[in-house]
């Protein structure tokens, strides 16, 4: 996602994190900095920065350590990727639809001087879940709790460079019409937990179980086939959440991972079930903080 942050504006690529909470990017001075494609940003030149105190509620909100007076963040991924530095705040600037930008003073955020593991086509991360130093939670008042998202097919992006996905915030994010199916989200969670009841793979209902699985298979794409011409005749595959079954096409669970082999994208796994972005693609998909609930319209998101 491309925001713009500063006093005057810096350009930043983020990634969109529905499972993280505090909104981060590169910083200078870089003790550890990965490379990345737009300039690093440097506090030393916006004058509507600021670094956040210990002693305040916000740097409570994170884990936090203290550095002569300063409130420190440190955050580290599951995959082993971290980030620390300044907690800090600063203001934000967003495209809008009516072609102005909208701009966000005091947005916390982490300064980060130590950072590791990230791709060179990031600055850093955009947090959405639903902690208290998440962006749609300090925006609140602008947005009231919803936005929503329209992922394309990540194949696009190797044959077209211009392919975008696209996000919204507010009004101009409820998803609504035919063909919408809502479901709620667990309530008191910081995480967006939704009930998985069963899937259907053709005529066939699996019910899902929250026991943990045990299984002797290793890596990610561990069920794969032959194919010519890269195509596969996949039964209908249907995820059911409650009120809402989600069909998933066959390029939401399958993959080409070589040429004639296809994947299924579905992997076990022994910790927690997360409907990823690769199941996301191609449906306009909807969050109200408010309403608690999450909808789901199919799309085609290249058109969005």
């Amino acid at each position: 996602m491309k925001i713009s942050i500063g006093t005057p504006a810096i350009d930043a690529f983020v990634i969109l994190d529905t499972g993280g909470h505090l909104t981060w990017i590169q910083c200078e001075p870089c003790v550890e900095c990965f490379k990345q494609l737009t300039p690093i940003f440097n506090p030393k030149n916006r004058s509507s920065y600021e670094t956040v105190s210990c002693n305040t509620k916000l740097c409570q909100q994170v884990w936090s350590l203290v550095n002569n007076n300063t409130c420190n963040y440190e955050v580290t991924y599951a995959d082993g990727s971290a980030t620390l530095g300044d907690l800090s705040v600063e203001t934000f600037r967003f495209a809008s639809t009516s072609g102005k930008h909208v701009s966000i003073p005091k947005i916390a955020f982490g300064c980060g001087h130590n950072n590791s593991g990230f791709s060179n086509t990031t600055s850093g991360l955009i947090g959405l879940a639903g902690g208290d130093v998440s962006i749609v939670n300090q925006m609140h008042q602008e947005i009231k709790g919803k936005f929503s998202y329209c992922l394309i097919r990540v194949e696009l992006l190797s044959i077209d460079s211009n392919a975008t996905s696209h996000i919204s915030f507010g009004d101009n994010a409820v998803v609504s019409g035919p063909g919408v199916v809502s479901t709620p989200l667990i309530p008191g969670q910081s995480l967006y937990f939704l009930i998985l009841e069963s899937i259907s793979n053709g005529n066939k209902i699996l019910p899902f179980k929250s026991s943990k699985i045990s299984s002797n298979t290793q890596g990610f794409f561990n069920v794969c086939y032959a194919s010519k011409n890269d195509i596969i005749n996949a039964p209908k595959i249907v995820a059911h959440f409650t009120n809402a079954d989600v069909e998933l096409s066959p390029a939401n669970v399958f993959t080409q991972l070589d040429e004639g082999l296809i994947c299924l994208t579905m992997v076990p796994d022994e910790a927690m079930a997360i409907f990823g972005n690769l199941a996301q693609a191609n449906f306009l998909i909807g969050y109200d903080l408010v309403a608690k609930q999450v909808s789901f319209l199919p799309k085609d998101c290249t058109k969005h």
